[in-house]
């Protein structure tokens, strides 16, 4: 399984030309900047099919939530919400990977 770094996810979102939301409800830049790249693979997926591997895609963009949900907690305490997210997108995974969740 493939992750998308960080590194290279800054290169796809600048050749992508993708305008990432400037939060400015969440003061924590890398919190901010977690969620950006989260919403860059939930935004862009279509897009991004043709020049990455589906499952390296979806990995990347459970990776990304995972980094996000985790700093939300140390900066905000726990939420229901948040965390119920992460369960969802991972009953996404499974259903959009063949083979299910390695």
């Amino acid at each position: 399984m493939k992750i998308i770094s960080e590194l290279e996810l800054k290169k796809m979102i600048e050749l992508e030309k993708d305008n990432l939301v400037v939060r400015k409800d969440i003061s924590d830049e890398k919190l901010k900047r977690f969620l950006s790249y989260y919403e860059f693979f939930t935004n862009n997926v279509i897009d991004l099919v043709g020049k990455e591997d589906k499952n390296t895609i979806l990995y990347s963009k459970y990776y990304w939530y995972t980094k996000y949900k985790k700093r939300y907690f140390e900066v905000y305490g726990y939420d229901a919400g948040i965390e119920q997210e992460g369960f969802k997108l991972l009953e996404e995974l499974e259903n959009e990977l063949e083979d299910g969740i390695d």
